[in-house]
């Protein structure tokens, strides 16, 4: 009589059993990765889109109470200018370029003031901008502070 001794191992049903769940647990992973880095890549898509607006708000409040500005409609160009310098914005279908800087920002309504009244061109000292649904539609009201002598000079 032979005696046979029995190996201590895994059956070939249970090693498919766990390759078929851990396989399933590794597609269940990367698909996680996957949209969690969709989410990421937006993410910071709306923080570059915030960036931009307020770069352009930023440099447009500091330029507005350090310039002269006037604006020119046919070109569609902020002029500012003062006794050492001069800065341009020229305004185009989804940026806007000020001097060496480009910013991606797509305008949906802009209306340019004097003293309160709308103008369409000339001396300025305030500009209301409205930035795309893309970008939020972000509302931003660009003024010149004037002091009392400035009023009292004219």
């Amino acid at each position: 009589m032979k005696i046979t001794k029995k190996i201590k191992a895994f059956t070939l049903s249970e090693l498919l059993v766990v390759l078929v769940i851990s396989s399933i647990v590794v597609s269940l992973a990367i698909l996680i990765l996957l949209m969690v880095q969709k989410q990421i890549k937006s993410i910071q898509s709306n923080l570059d889109k915030k960036q931009e607006i307020q770069f352009l708000e930023r440099a447009l409040w500091q330029d507005f109470n350090t310039y002269a500005v006037s604006y020119q409609k046919e070109k569609d160009i902020l002029f500012l200018t003062n006794s050492i310098d001069s800065i341009s914005y020229v305004f185009n279908d989804g940026y806007i370029v000020r001097e060496k800087d480009t910013m991606f920002v797509q305008l949906m309504n802009k209306k340019i003031f004097l003293d309160g009244d709308f103008v369409t061109s000339g001396v300025i000292d305030g500009i209301q901008i409205e930035t795309s649904a893309k970008f939020g539609s972000k509302k931003m009201f660009i003024y010149k502070s004037k002091s009392a002598m400035h009023y009292l000079n004219d």
